[in-house]
């Protein structure tokens, strides 16, 4: 059995931020520390994230130049996938973004392409991802990402970042990472780990406005290009709503209104955007919706702050945030992963739709037939 850890970037930063060190510090330490409790591969995340980005570029351009289902909904928040399957239906569910997250593109990677490159029976690999939020178990645990190919799931298990941190506790005491040795991070091939010639360390991260994946930059700075050949430079002109978490960009080309994208954090902000949505007065082609104020930083399963008077959640969720920020950019586009794996889906005859999206269910709707079925049969005619 080879038992792989990854790590979500935004549970990284919030490691770091725990340990006072920097990331590239916080990972080649839980390098080492891992591997003494018996991991065997230690992989950052940071290249599933990519693909998922890129994937989510072009799934909006196709519908867009289709105007198909309009807005599109951003899909990679677990807690909000839960709510619009359990309450919202066909028309919210229509405008969710097919693309795969990146946790269970890691998952997909790690038992393909990695497993091949690598040399490891995809059978006998144990992934474990350490992610933000405790909603990524019930994502982790979907069928919809069971492979029938190898009988197993993308993602074994997920911890959350406060519970790799309860994990490093019991084994290394308060001291935590302090007196934890670096070692160099596992190559993970193209450019992402150790290279192979300075055996230097390093990271990086796609283009990011905020921690929660990218995906509203991303998609807005590709559109900009790919649909009216702008090329946007410099940092994004967000429009603040009523508050921090709900803001807006748009591109106006002239007088005209060409895009105008949206994001939303909060259970709150959320109500107010699918209210609009349902009502068809939605301005927007485009929705990043994280169900945590603050987005990914401020995940559920992220370490809590231990001291109130230095500030709450959003104070730590800020410094999380800009630890992130301090790593080098690099558009998806320029990462090796994006064109090896271009190639490895190619020379396999897998179609990328396949390999990086996914489906949602309406749970409501199924719940009310079912409902109604079992009243049926027993004499009685349920009306909803």
């Amino acid at each position: 059995l080879t038992i792989i850890l990854s790590i979500s970037p935004i549970a990284l930063s919030g490691i770091a931020v725990w340990s006072k060190l920097s990331m590239l510090q916080a990972a080649t330490k839980l390098n080492t520390f891992l591997k003494q409790i018996g991991v065997d591969l230690f992989f950052d995340q940071s290249i599933a994230q990519v693909l998922s980005l890129a994937q989510a570029r072009v799934e909006f351009v196709k519908r867009f130049r289709k105007k198909s289902k309009l807005p599109i909904i951003c899909s990679e928040c677990p807690g909000w996938v839960c709510y619009a399957e359990k309450t919202q239906g066909a028309r919210v569910l229509d405008h969710m973004s097919n693309t795969t997250s990146p946790q269970q593109v890691m998952g997909e990677l790690l038992k393909g392409l990695i497993a091949e490159e690598m040399k490891l029976d995809p059978k006998a690999i144990y992934h474990c991802a350490i992610m933000p939020c405790f909603d990524k178990k019930l994502e982790a645990s979907r069928p919809d990402f069971f492979d029938k190919t190898i009988e197993k799931k993308d993602v074994d298990c997920v911890l959350t970042t406060n519970e790799l941190k309860d994990l490093i506790l019991k084994h290394n005491g308060v001291k935590g990472l302090e007196e934890v040795k670096e070692s160099p991070l596992d190559s993970c091939m193209w450019g992402v780990g150790t290279c192979p010639k300075s055996h230097k360390s390093t990271l990086q991260r796609p283009p990011s406005l905020g921690a929660s994946g990218g995906y509203l930059e991303n998609i807005f700075r590709y559109s900009a290009k790919e649909l009216f050949d702008i090329d946007i430079q410099g940092e994004l002109k967000m429009i603040q709503g009523r508050n921090p978490d709900i803001q807006e960009v748009r591109l106006v080309v002239g007088s005209e209104e060409k895009l105008n994208f949206a994001l939303a954090y909060g259970f709150k902000n959320i109500q107010n955007v699918i209210r609009k949505l349902k009502r068809k007065k939605s301005p927007y082609h485009y929705i990043e919706i994280m169900a945590c104020p603050k987005g990914c930083a401020n995940g559920g399963g992220q370490i809590r702050p231990t001291d109130t008077a230095s500030g709450g959640s959003r104070e730590l969720a800020t410094k999380v945030q800009e630890q992130y920020y301090k790593l080098p950019i690099k558009k998806p586009e320029d990462w090796e992963i994006f064109k090896r794996f271009g190639e490895w889906t190619k020379s396999n005859g897998i179609r990328l739709d396949d390999y990086l999206t996914t489906v949602f269910h309406d749970v409501k709707r199924e719940s009310e037939a079912s409902t109604q079925d079992q009243a049926e049969k027993a004499g009685m005619r349920v009306a909803w």
